[in-house]
């Protein structure tokens, strides 16, 4: 449980805070964020204390920001204005990381004040920190950043869009995705994965997999589940730069997806999976 190891817990979101890249795989739950915003978020009240039991998703890790003379300092709010307005859809990704992070500082004050012993909380953001200067209308603005992102391929953009929900209040277990309202987000997260498989995004690529493989949204299809399963594989192994596949059940799950396939689907799906991977490109300085 989450109070028996508070420790363990700060200093593992720490380690998250300071890596600087985002880099996580799609396990991660959504960051649930208020529908109300402030005009000025500078002091927020503190947030609701959620039970006991309940578990926060990690801060959102914002990308490493362009360097900038040291004459010139930025606050956060100048920040995100510049990266706002960059054309590269990876500094739009970063502006919406940077009020993502200020988002969870304050929603998770309260939670933090009970659960996380008093000598651990300067290992995580606080509102102040966090926050600084940036104001109601960039919180306002932060999912078009990302929708710019996604649908440019950036990756851990996708996987973003879709847990942010159609309302960015995130996805719950008693919420629907297929409810006819939410048809024109479906569209943009389906878009959004499309253009990640064509940057080699990891997690794009296993969210193709885990629907053709389960059925869930899309027809089951082992074949196509291979494929990607492959393509997955394939892309990891890129973007590490590694000289062995990254996991070593490889192949232990591409038989399990074979299962119900001929040794001449496998080998064809096989075949599509490393030309998907090969033909993939990311965006220069992406990982």
């Amino acid at each position: 449980m989450l109070r028996a190891r508070p420790v363990l817990l700060a200093c593992v979101l720490a380690a998250v805070l300071a890596g600087g890249a985002l880099v996580r795989g799609w396990a991660p739950p959504a960051i649930a964020v208020g529908a109300s915003v402030q005009p000025k978020i500078a002091a927020p009240a503190p947030a609701a204390v959620p039970p006991p039991s309940a578990t926060p998703a990690d801060p959102p890790r914002p990308r490493a920001l362009p360097a900038r003379p040291a004459s010139t300092p930025e606050t956060l709010a100048t920040q995100v204005d510049r990266l706002s307005r960059s054309p590269d859809p990876l500094d739009a990704f970063a502006a919406y990381q940077l009020v993502t992070r200020c988002l969870w500082a304050r929603d998770h004050e309260g939670w933090m004040v009970h659960h996380i012993l008093p000598g651990d909380r300067a290992l995580l953001p606080t509102p102040q920190q966090s926050c600084g200067d940036i104001a109601s209308d960039q919180v306002q603005s932060r999912l078009q950043w990302l929708q710019r992102a996604a649908l440019a391929g950036v990756h851990h953009a996708a996987a973003e869009l879709l847990k942010e929900g159609p309302d960015g209040l995130g996805i719950t277990g008693s919420d629907d995705p297929d409810a006819p309202g939410n048809a024109a987000w479906k569209t943009r997260v389906d878009e959004a994965v499309d253009a990640g498989v064509r940057t080699c995004d990891p997690e794009s690529l296993d969210y193709r997999v885990s629907g053709y493989e389960s059925g869930l949204g899309v027809p089951e299809d082992r074949a196509k589940a291979l494929m990607y399963w492959v393509a997955y594989v394939d892309c990891r192994q890129r973007l590490a730069d590694a000289g062995a596949p990254l996991l070593d059940n490889r192949a232990s799950v591409t038989q399990r997806m074979g299962g119900a396939l001929s040794a001449e689907q496998i080998a064809t799906a096989v075949a599509a999976g490393q030309k998907l991977a090969r033909d993939a490109t990311p965006l220069p300085g992406d990982r």
